[in-house]
């Protein structure tokens, strides 16, 4: 069996990565790295009718019988994406990827709406899901962006309903699995950089290394890199656009390009006040947070060079509709936000402390199965910038809830512990005085909680809104 470089003279059979999945006469690719594993799924696959198998190391597995193919490549993954790509097609006027540790979701849907209310069909994918003007459709529960058969799949519907731009977000474990493969965006954006995902990655430099992926290899020669000039990773996009020639601007407080001059926060919305590539524009931005006053200036960036005229972005930020889970207002001070790392629960309760007259209270928890160290670390924010802390559950998936709380306790040793989610926001309510402001986060979109292998129906925003009318 020989190497090849994977090109097909005949048209392309279906591709497929599930050997359950596999149909009379499609291409079966065996992504898995245990070779028992990967001999079980190749052998479901050619009794499933699979009549090609693609494989790394193929030279371990026997050859098949009635006539089943196998081609061996370098990286599996890379095959399947380019495979995936040339079978569905896509074509767009123009595609944004941004990536970042926290603010990918809003900066995404920021961009979408921008576009749509400049008159453009567009569409956003990633946590959220798939969103374009219409409609939203959820991407299964474990997924923050779809795998790479079913982005390809995606593309190609939304090409098929003449969506012209497109934005995803470009996760560390997409970008590391070659899921955006072979893609070549418009617009590279950089959002922040903090620690998450090591249960994945190990450590902060792979995790950093498979964002950096994105600028590296999913841009062409004419594509525009767009950075958080606050954040110290930028150096290192900067250094890639260098070597490849490509133009990068800034946004942010230190920027030179989007330089945020202003900021005051008002109940209803922030008035800003910028420099936009040497224009001084004040604005509404309808959003609360600080935080997404930066996720707003990536976009508006990202649209300019899509071909939005600058009046028409900043009418586009003042007409912005509340995104779902992102420091989203339920009822009168009460928020909930998707934050579950330190650094965005930090952002998320220094944001509403700016509205609070009386007490700022937080609840929140931790996911099982994930980065066990940050569980301290997101204590340690919540007792030091919150007045009253209640710590939950939150996914606790296959750890034991009460251990996952005690690990959290360690870095907010004054908080109350309530493991029901749904009484712990009850409780929360309950405890709310004039003034005060309420903060759950962690789950922000998210109307399930992952207990064991279980999906138990929990939807923070639905358990506030019944918990406030009582």
């Amino acid at each position: 069996m020989k190497k090849t470089d994977f090109k097909f003279e005949d048209s392309l059979p279906t591709p497929c990565d599930n050997s359950k999945s596999v149909e009379p006469g499609s291409m079966f690719f065996a992504l898995s790295k245990n070779e028992d594993l990967k001999k079980k799924h190749i052998d479901e696959a050619i009794a499933n009718g699979a009549k090609i198998i693609v494989v790394e190391n193929g030279e371990k597995i026997s050859e098949a019988k009635n006539g089943v193919k196998f081609i061996s490549v370098e990286n599996v993954r890379i095959a399947l994406a380019k495979t995936a790509s040339e079978f569905f097609g896509s074509n767009f006027d123009y595609k944004t990827a941004v990536t970042g540790t926290n603010g990918k979701s809003s900066t995404a849907d920021i961009l979408r709406q921008i576009w749509i209310t400049s008159g453009i069909e567009a569409a956003s994918i990633g946590t959220l899901g798939v969103i374009t003007k219409t409609d939203r459709e959820k991407l299964p529960h474990n997924m923050t962006s779809p795998d790479c058969l079913e982005l390809h799949k995606i593309l190609h519907k939304l090409c098929k309903r003449e969506i012209k731009n497109i934005v995803l977000e470009a996760t560390s474990q997409g970008l590391d699995q070659h899921r955006l493969d072979p893609i070549k965006f418009d617009v590279c954006a950089f959002t922040n950089f903090s620690r998450d995902h090591l249960d994945y990655h190990k450590t902060t430099e792979n995790y950093l290394n498979a964002k950096m992926r994105l600028f590296s290899e999913s841009a062409h020669e004419k594509s525009v890199f767009i950075v958080n000039a606050d954040d110290p990773c930028s150096e290192k996009i900067r250094e890639i656009a260098k070597n490849r020639g490509v133009k990068c601007v800034d946004y942010g407080h230190a920027a030179n390009d989007i330089k945020i001059l202003g900021v005051n926060p008002e109940e209803s919305n922030q008035q800003v006040s910028v420099d936009f590539f040497g224009t001084k524009i004040s604005f509404a931005l309808p959003l609360p947070g600080t935080f997404q006053i930066h996720n707003a200036m990536c976009a508006a960036a990202a649209s300019y060079f899509s071909g939005v005229s600058v009046e028409k972005i900043f009418e586009g930020l003042e007409k912005l509709q509340q995104i779902d889970g992102r420091l989203e207002l339920v009822a009168k001070n009460i928020y909930v936000d998707y934050a579950h790392t330190p650094d965005a629960l930090q952002n998320a309760i220094l944001s509403l402390k700016n509205l609070k007259k009386n007490r700022m209270i937080t609840v929140f928890g931790c996911g099982g199965n994930r980065d066990k160290e940050k569980r301290i670390l997101m204590g340690r924010v919540a007792e030091k910038f919150s007045d009253v802390v209640i710590v939950t559950d939150d996914n606790p998936r296959d750890e034991d809830p009460q251990q996952i709380r005690k690990m959290i306790l360690e870095g907010c040793p004054n908080a109350g512990e309530i493991g029901d989610r749904k009484i712990a926001i009850e409780s929360a309510v309950k405890m709310l005085s004039e003034g005060d402001v309420l903060l759950v986060a962690g789950k922000g979109h998210e109307t399930y909680q992952i207990i064991g292998k279980e999906l138990q129906e929990s939807d923070d925003k639905k358990i506030i809104t019944d918990a406030v009318k009582k």
